[in-house]
């Protein structure tokens, strides 16, 4: 049967796992991206975060039926402090030479215990600290590439 309308999908294995601690003051994403380059990643996935936030900056989804380029989202930016409960995502290169596309998603508590979660953006700030575990994928190509059906930013994956 072919599936290729309902997903896309590829086997691949594990490679290295990578635990970091990202240290105060410090662009969440593109720690993460600098960890990954040290690390030699080229596609992972960002398991497991916990920690503290100063600033957040996020989209969140507000609408099923979005106007014409205005996309399913909206971004938020607040100012901490935060604490960060879990997150993950992927890693996988960007069109950007030397860039690489970090898809991460966390959930947050802030004043009076607030939950707020979604698509963090740049420009969110490490207060405290950020454990993570990043684990490498192998066999497995992701890309990022607009939707024509949807017009949101997805990720696609194929077999290496």
């Amino acid at each position: 049967m072919d599936y290729s309308s309902q997903f896309s999908s590829a086997a691949g294995t594990n490679g290295k796992v990578i635990a970091a601690r990202i240290h105060p003051n410090l662009d969440l994403l593109e720690t993460i991206e600098n960890i990954c380059k040290k690390h030699d990643i080229q596609y992972g996935q960002l398991t497991s975060t916990i920690g503290s936030l100063r600033k957040v900056s996020f989209n969140y989804v507000t609408t099923i039926e979005p106007a014409e380029g205005e996309g399913y989202t909206t971004a938020k930016s607040m100012e901490g402090p935060f604490s960060l409960l879990t997150g993950q995502g992927l890693v996988s290169p960007s069109d950007e030479p030397d860039k690489m596309n970090i898809h991460y998603h966390a959930v947050i508590s802030g004043e009076n215990n607030v939950i707020l979660g979604g698509h963090i953006l740049p420009g969110t700030i490490t207060l405290t600290t950020t454990d993570l575990f990043i684990m490498e994928v192998k066999n497995i190509e992701m890309t990022r590439d607009r939707d024509p059906g949807t017009g949101a930013v997805v990720t696609t994956i194929h077999q290496a």
